[in-house]
């Protein structure tokens, strides 16, 4: 599926700044307005403000069944997010969800994140502390049940940096990243190692071009034996002309060791003739499963107009 992972936080669980969607994150360019996506999966419909930053996703389950994000931002910074839940077609305030956040106005980092369930029976605040350079150092998260206090070091060894997460005195996960080549492309490597009592779990190294695309990714376990992580999968991409996936390979590697046959998808698409264009249909094989898109676009302001509205 083209659909990015929805998770407010960059580094999903352990947070540091809310992500605002773009368009880039659907795979889009140019003045969209709305977005109405078909799958074999369901329905999901995307509303952009003239930005191009994302307002408002609707996914639908069945006619009653459905969920709304609503995204507003001010001063060009996310400051609410709402998720609302409605099933059999009644609004459920338990599991729906409102994220405030503040902001030191001068430097405009994080400072504190409020999550509260609009019945509220989950109520939550994060407190992100800052050094004198808007570096993360610390997150205090506070609930009814008690008090988490996770800790970030920064350590950098011949180029490659390391952020090491530690809460309440427990490694928790290690991200490194790096700079590399992959052939004559430079690249760069990311290495997300999770922890679990203290203990390696398991890993992924992500390899990006300089644009930001995954070239290669490779997840591993943590085999208790051998001490060490042992790769389980890894997934390569290629894209095509307009930086659309063309194929992704999976190569499975079995417990026992060896590796699985490669399992090849290829990715093609119908374009809608805009300018810039964007893909109306995907098409993936060998499944032959499919995303269609109904694109609308905003409307050209003219010059004028827009000097006029700023003399008026």
């Amino acid at each position: 599926m083209f659909l990015c992972c929805f998770g407010l936080w960059v580094l999903a669980g352990y947070g540091q700044q809310p992500e605002a969607f773009t368009l880039s994150d659907f795979q889009m360019r140019g003045p969209v307005k709305v977005c109405v996506v078909k799958a074999q999966y369901g329905e999901e419909r995307f509303e952009f403000d003239r930005e191009g930053r994302l307002r408002k996703s609707l996914t639908r389950y069945g006619p009653e069944d459905y969920d709304i994000t609503y995204y507003r931002y001010r001063d060009s910074i996310l400051y609410e997010r709402r998720d609302e839940v409605y099933r059999s077609g009644d609004f459920d305030p338990r599991t729906s969800i409102a994220h405030i956040y503040e902001r030191d106005s001068a430097t405009g980092p994080v400072q504190t994140e409020t999550i509260l369930s609009y019945d509220r029976s989950i109520q939550e605040k994060v407190d992100y502390r800052y050094n004198d350079r808007g570096i993360l150092q610390r997150m205090v998260r506070v609930t009814p049940e008690g008090v988490d206090d996770t800790r970030l070091t920064y350590d950098t060894y011949q180029g490659e940096e390391t952020i090491s997460y530690v809460r309440n005195g427990e490694l928790q996960r290690s991200v490194r990243r790096s700079g590399s080549r992959m052939g004559s492309i430079p690249v760069r490597v990311v290495l997300t190692k999770e922890y679990s009592d203290g203990l390696p779990r398991e890993a992924v190294e992500e390899t990006l071009d300089m644009q930001g695309r995954r070239l290669k990714e490779v997840r591993f376990a943590y085999d208790t034996q051998k001490e060490s992580f042992v790769p389980r999968e890894t997934r390569k991409w290629t894209y095509n002309p307009e930086s659309f996936p063309e194929t992704e390979t999976l190569v499975e590697h079995p417990a026992g060791g060896g590796r699985s046959e490669p399992i090849v998808r290829k990715y093609l698409y119908h374009m809608d003739g805009a300018n810039p264009s964007n893909w109306v249909r995907q098409i993936v094989t060998p499944e032959n499963q499919y995303v269609v898109r109904a694109i609308t676009y905003y409307e050209e302001v003219p010059a004028g107009a827009v000097a006029d509205s700023l003399r008026h």
